[in-house]
């Protein structure tokens, strides 16, 4: 006796596609098992898309006209920040109107000379000065300063060596001396005075500000600050006096008689 098999059931699906696409499924079934077949053909090709470049765009910077000013770039010397000369802290250049109360004395001289007046003065070596002269500006030295005559300074002295003066100055400003001043005459100051020496005084100190010095203090005649420190000793020559509003002395303080015969 012979069993009856099935016939094997066999379908197949077409489905249309684009010319550029086309996929066949066929589907095989019997009753053991069944298959499915899915042949896809290959999908077209990527095609290369150019981008084409887009229209430039011009731009025109207008230049600057013929009557427009141009900063132009300066070149700063050592003198302009005088870092080395403080210690305490930067003191900048210029003369300031509102930033001094003393009166600013124009020089004159008994012979009726004429008086010379310079905006400033500035140098890396020794200066030595006749009055009479009228400065508008400042006296800086890389070395030392002599004053010889009368003399009116707007700004201030400063000096790298020893500084002198052999008659009057009349100084609106301050004064800051790395060596030794000493003074044959008569000196005012509008502001506050540093000297890194000694200071000599054959005449009259007027400062209105204060007074600091780190050498020996010598005062023949007349003294007087606002506040006065001196960081070594203190010496008073016969009947001469100094006045100030607080005094602080850290060497000993003595009077020296001219005449004294021991």
């Amino acid at each position: 006796m012979k069993e009856a098999t099935s016939p094997s059931t066999e379908s197949s699906i077409s489905t249309p596609s684009s010319p550029a696409s086309e996929a066949t499924i066929t589907h095989t079934s019997s009753p053991a098992s069944s298959s499915t077949t899915v042949t896809a053909a290959p999908s077209p090709a990527l095609t290369s898309t150019t981008l084409a470049p887009s229209p430039s765009t011009t731009v025109n910077i207008p230049s600057p006209s013929a009557t427009e000013d141009i900063p132009t770039t300066t070149t700063t010397t050592m003198y302009e920040y005088e870092s080395i000369m403080t210690f305490d802290q930067p003191m900048i250049m210029g003369y300031d109107p509102s930033g001094s109360s003393s009166s600013y004395t124009t020089p004159s001289s008994a012979s009726g000379a004429v008086v010379k007046k310079k905006k400033s003065i500035k140098s890396e070596t020794s200066i030595d000065l006749r009055g009479p002269l009228e400065v508008d500006g400042s006296v800086k030295s890389m070395a030392s300063i002599k004053f010889d005559g009368d003399f009116a300074v707007r700004d201030r002295v400063e000096a790298y060596g020893d500084v002198g003066v052999h008659g009057t100055l009349n100084c609106s400003s301050r004064m800051k001396s790395m060596g030794n001043v000493k003074i044959n005459g008569n000196a005012t100051f509008g502001d506050k005075v540093k000297i890194f020496g000694k200071l000599k005084i054959n005449g009259s100190l007027e400062v209105n500000g204060d007074l600091e010095v780190w050498g020996a203090l010598t005062v023949n005649g007349y003294l007087k600050c606002r506040n006065l420190t001196v960081h070594a000793s203190l010496t008073t020559v016969d009947s001469s006096w100094y006045e100030a509003e607080s005094e602080t002395v850290h060497g000993a303080k003595l009077v020296q008689r001219s005449g004294y015969v021991g």
